[in-house]
């Protein structure tokens, strides 16, 4: 039986030890996949904007809104009206009588000036939610893209830890046949390497499933791209919050309910003309049977407001506008807690992730490096040095996990304060 050199396991056992989150996302795509190019979140973005079926939802609504307020303009059609009197009479006493008049509607001044006002402020309603519903997909996209930047890195971790966890097993079996090590230490090793595997296997459906929540926002089933390009990164600036906090009424939120508040008054204001009788008026000619010539013939009609005055559709469209100004208050309240529990999120985010890499994850490498040298000369056991790699993979984790977390909590805090370019296309942002 050879005698085995212990440096022959520290090869081994420091085999792609040095930090992941430095690097870039390594591929996991199928062979077929890798042909295609690596998604970039602005490629992510313009997919959402260009496909998403919500967004499509929205565009289509405003397109209505703005179908409703041409038609809101038009003016009612005239009617052709055709009359016959005393047909079928003795004709020593009566003579058929055939009128021939067209009809038009007039309203009272003020009504089309009303349903104009309110089709038109439904029509910006409908633009500023469409642009709420963009700021919202842009910060889905970054939220799901910062997932599966983490998804690829932790698969990365967990290959590397397979990797590892399988030269560990053959150093620690290579010094057990040289009678340099127990085989109860080989078989705390395989453990270690079963657990690394299941470990991977997890690692690998969680990329799968990030890759699909990501390719869902614009409407594919089956992702079509191999992998995210791009790194999680712990250098992310607050903005300013007292100005950020002065500019929310710029935000579609709460801008789309001063739109709505005037919609609202339209109505009110319609509502309360409907009891002004709208005026029909006609003109035509009439021949009489056995007469030669023509006679011209006028009239002028208007409904009578004995059994309704509207007052229920004056009711309905005051507590309509009541409505809308509390949840428009409501919505103020919503969304400046939310841009503060946003914006503290981000703070904690950053200070974690932060102190993650740039304190605790150089410990624990440092540590393992010690621990690494020390069971190379006999100082320390086996069960030691593994569990100072699994310290270390699991900060690794951890540092991953907080780097996650902040990028979702800048996508939160972004989707937050007003930025035109996220109102139009902001897929550079």
């Amino acid at each position: 039986m050879s005698k085995v050199d212990p440096a022959v396991f520290i090869a081994v056992a420091f085999l792609g030890t040095a930090p992941l989150l430095a690097e870039g996302p390594r591929p996991q795509a199928s062979p077929g996949a890798r042909a295609a190019l690596p998604l970039t979140r602005a490629d992510a973005r313009r997919n959402a904007l260009e496909a998403s079926p919500g967004l499509q939802a929205l565009g289509a609504q405003v397109r209505a809104a703005e179908g409703a307020s041409r038609q809101a303009r038009a003016l009612s059609n005239p009617e052709l009206r055709f009359e016959a009197e005393d047909l079928g009479g003795d004709p020593a006493l009566v003579a058929a009588q055939r009128t021939l008049s067209i009809e038009q509607g007039v309203e009272w001044p003020g009504k089309r000036s009303a349903r104009i006002a309110a089709a038109e402020r439904s029509r910006d309603v409908a633009a500023l939610d469409l642009a709420r519903g963009r700021r919202d997909l842009l910060a889905e996209v970054d939220r799901k893209f910062a997932a599966l930047l983490g998804a690829q890195e932790r698969d990365a971790i967990a290959a590397q830890n397979v990797e590892t966890a399988r030269e560990v097993t053959r150093a620690v079996a290579s010094l057990v046949d040289a009678g340099e090590a127990s085989p109860v230490e080989a078989a705390r090793a395989e453990s270690e390497e079963a657990l690394a595997v299941i470990d991977r296997a997890s690692a690998r459906r969680d990329l799968e499933l990030a890759r699909r929540e990501l390719a869902r926002l614009w409407g594919e089933d089956s992702p079509s791209f191999p992998e995210a390009a791009g790194a999680l990164d712990a250098a992310v600036e607050l903005p300013d919050r007292d100005a950020s906090l002065a500019a929310l009424a710029r935000l579609p939120d709460l801008a789309r309910w001063g739109a709505e508040a005037e919609r609202q008054a339209s109505l009110v204001t319609a509502a309360r003309r409907q009891v002004l009788p709208d005026l029909t008026l006609s003109v035509g000619t009439r021949s009489t049977s056995g007469l030669d010539g023509r006679t011209w013939v006028a009239g002028l009609a208007f409904p009578l407001p004995v059994f309704t005055q509207f007052a229920g559709a004056r009711a309905e469209a005051t507590a309509r506008q009541q409505q809308a100004a509390f949840e428009r208050r409501a919505e103020e309240v919503r969304v400046r807690s939310e841009f503060l529990g946003a914006y503290a999120t981000l703070e904690r985010a950053r200070d974690e992730a932060r102190a993650l890499r740039d304190e605790v994850l150089p410990r624990a490498e440092k540590v393992y490096a010690a621990l690494g040298e020390g069971y190379r000369r006999g100082k320390f056991r086996l069960l030691d040095l593994l569990e100072a790699r699994r310290t270390l993979a699991q900060t690794r984790l951890r540092t991953l996990d907080a780097l996650v977390r902040l990028a979702t909590a800048d996508a939160d805090l972004k989707r937050l304060v007003p930025d035109p370019a996220s109102d139009t296309l902001g897929a550079d942002r």
